[in-house]
């Protein structure tokens, strides 16, 4: 079965073919293009579509697009209701980032279990996957990128965008925001792992890590995390066989 996999986020949206137990090719957009579904489809008609979203206004233009180029192959929102191939020990599930499922579901599958999916995006979230609970949460944390959001709301701090550097002290205002983010927010993202992994019992999680600032951010914090950039798309696509296969 070939599922296109689709991922509406906040800052942008990504699309992958999954075909065979992987996610073949990807692509990556800030608007509803026929250009990033041409990509991944590479001349090619899915046997189904699989749309999860954080960014709901975002929903009908993608509806209507996938409608357009794909009329007639079968397509499947995401939904707390949804068979995850594991279990999902949450509160309210239905204020759950469709994200934070298929991050979940892909992690459990490619890295087993107990694992915790981290995916740094617009949000930074924390995903835990335990072998008999399934999917029992986790945390939502800032993104990279809101760190120095935060700082520019001071009136004499500028706005800068998301980078790292390597000083032992900022010596102007540049260099001491950035630091604050390189050292503040590699604090934050050990001891969130820190704690999570305590609720692993005796067996250490297995942690992977996905989202566009994954790598600059654990290669700032010298963090041996392996990336998967398509582990949502893989996730979405998994789901879609789970449901509609």
């Amino acid at each position: 079965m070939n599922v296109l996999a689709i991922n509406v986020g906040n800052s942008r949206t990504a699309a992958g073919w999954f075909s065979k137990g992987k996610i073949r090719r990807s692509a990556r957009s800030e608007t509803a293009s026929p250009v990033i579904l041409e990509a991944v489809a590479n001349d090619e008609t899915p046997d189904g579509i699989m749309l999860g979203s954080v960014a709901p206004k975002r929903n009908k233009a993608w509806a209507q697009l996938v409608k357009k180029t794909f009329p007639k192959v079968p397509v499947l929102w995401m939904d707390s209701k949804l068979d995850f191939g594991i279990g999902v020990d949450l509160k309210r599930p239905d204020q759950t980032g469709h994200d934070r499922f298929a991050d979940a579901v892909a992690a459990a599958e490619l890295c087993g279990t107990p694992c915790i999916a981290c995916d740094f995006g617009t949000a930074t979230t924390f995903n835990l996957v335990l072998p008999k609970r399934g999917f029992a949460g986790g945390v939502i944390a800032p993104g990279y990128g809101m760190w120095f959001d935060a700082l520019a709301h001071a009136a004499q701090l500028p706005k800068l965008k998301p980078g790292g550097i390597k000083l032992k002290t900022g010596r102007n205002t540049e260099e001491a925001m950035r630091l604050s983010a390189r050292w503040g927010y590699r604090g934050m993202v050990t001891e969130i792992l820190w704690q999570l992994g305590k609720a692993c019992g005796k067996k250490d999680p297995f942690i992977c890590a996905t989202g566009g600032y994954a790598k600059s951010v654990l290669a700032d914090a010298g963090l041996k995390i392996p990336v998967f950039p398509d582990l949502t798309l893989h996730g979405l696509a998994r789901i879609y066989e789970l449901n509609r296969g």
